[in-house]
């Protein structure tokens, strides 16, 4: 079987099965597997996403439904799609298998929303901030390799093309007012990531809103939240949960539903406004700069 992200895999197999009912709807899985001379749960883990026949199984598939010339290119683009995995992570074989698959979903996505009550969002930080952060999870990386601050940083750096490449990803961030306080690296490194955020507040795909320390206790307090977004709408939204030892991805539908309730509840009633978050912003980085 070819590799691939998952997501592209569950697209072309929403279309593969779409396409054995819509061309022949009599014909099972068990019928295809024996005309095709394959395993019959190669084709149901194909149709559910979970795996990526062989171009030379896939052709015969398309043969044994008898598809147009019009559905065999567009099942030919899907599966090209599927079966590539263009996202770069820097010096992957230091981050688990569920960040590398939660980087490949943020590379699919469309849209992100982040709730962060401890730090800057990945997506926002600068290098400096992500090395120094990286560093005060010193404790959690004894088995990674020297110079493991600066690879995290050089990461970090990669993973923002997101929101400069064509067709940006959107990003709205809810960060908590303790985390522009939080003199992360020195005063010279945050006055570098509060200018940054600052700048990236601007761009027409970034919204940032703080959370004021009067708002009291609200939504997930428990660590920082992301909720990737797609543009199939048959693709349901995700969660990832960071913690300082990984991370964990969750799709269960009520799950994810809370989360996302959580978030607009927050954006709408409890956080600043970005022209407002923006002032406090400001007002922070020209204390911490001295004026």
């Amino acid at each position: 079987m070819a590799a691939g992200s998952t997501r592209r895999k569950r697209k072309l197999g929403r279309y593969m099965k779409a396409l054995r009912q819509r061309r022949q709807p009599t014909l099972i899985p068990e019928r295809v597997a024996e005309l095709a001379r394959c395993a019959r749960p190669t084709v149901t883990r194909m149709e559910a996403g979970t795996v990526l026949p062989r171009i030379h199984l896939f052709s015969s598939l398309l043969g044994v439904y008898g598809v147009t010339e019009e559905e065999r290119a567009e099942a030919l683009r899907l599966w090209e799609h599927a079966s590539s995995d263009t996202t770069t992570i820097e010096h992957a074989d230091h981050f688990t298998p569920k960040y590398q698959a939660f980087r490949r979903d943020e590379a699919d996505a469309v849209r992100e929303r982040t709730m962060d009550p401890v730090a800057i969002p990945g997506l926002l930080q600068t290098a400096a901030y992500a090395s120094a952060v990286a560093d005060g999870a010193a404790l959690f990386n004894k088995q990674r390799p020297d110079g493991w601050e600066l690879r995290a940083a050089v990461e970090r750096q990669a993973r923002q093309q997101l929101l400069r490449a064509p067709g940006s990803l959107e990003l709205h961030a809810l960060i908590d007012e303790a985390v522009i306080r939080r003199v992360v690296g020195g005063r010279a490194v945050m006055a570098e990531q509060l200018r940054y955020l600052l700048s990236a507040g601007s761009r027409e795909n970034v919204t940032i809103q703080l959370v004021p320390f009067g708002a009291g206790a609200y939504g997930a307090m428990s660590g920082p939240v992301i909720l990737l977004g797609f543009e199939d709408p048959e693709d349901q939204d995700l969660v990832y949960l960071e913690h300082a030892a990984g991370g964990e991805s969750l799709e269960d539908e009520e799950d994810v539903a809370a989360f996302s309730d959580t978030f607009d509840q927050v954006s709408r009633d409890v956080a600043l406004p970005p022209t407002h978050s923006a002032v406090l912003i400001g007002n922070v980085l020209s204390a911490l700069e001295g004026r």
